[in-house]
């Protein structure tokens, strides 16, 4: 199952406001009890990838 989060955020780079839309798929295992990234776009700049790591586990 995937879910989708929006996120307020201020871009380290300039500190303008941006939103970052995160997709995430729920863990189905005991050996994946996290839930999982697997999309990033940053309303500011779709091509950056720089703040993905904050949503990563």
């Amino acid at each position: 199952m995937e879910y989708t989060k929006v996120f307020d955020y201020r871009c380290p780079t300039d500190a303008s406001k941006a939103k970052h839309s995160v997709t995430f798929t729920k863990g189905s295992c005991s050996r994946y009890p996290e839930d999982i990234m697997t999309s990033f776009v940053c309303s500011r700049n779709s091509a950056c990838s720089k703040c993905a790591e904050n949503y990563r586990d």
